[in-house]
């Protein structure tokens, strides 16, 4: 059985505070998804299939690891 050794405290670690975008999974490459930032900063990932096809969401929880309308941007 492990014990906390209240004798020594844990250094705080020095960290960013800066929010990072999550990671869009396939949205990052595929041709239908577009980057929208907002006035105040905060970054979403739009589905342009979500238009033309209510299956699509308009922001899919990220990070997508599967899409039957995942189409990759042309080179």
């Amino acid at each position: 059985m492990m014990a906390c050794n209240l004798e020594t405290p844990q250094m705080a670690s020095v960290t960013d505070d800066t929010p990072k975008p999550p990671n869009p999974g396939l949205c990052r490459t595929c041709q239908h998804s577009r980057r929208i930032e907002s006035d105040r900063g905060s970054i979403f990932t739009r589905c342009e299939l979500s238009l033309e096809d209510p299956q699509f969401p308009k922001y899919p929880r990220l990070p997508v690891l599967a899409c039957s309308g995942y189409r990759p941007k042309p080179a």
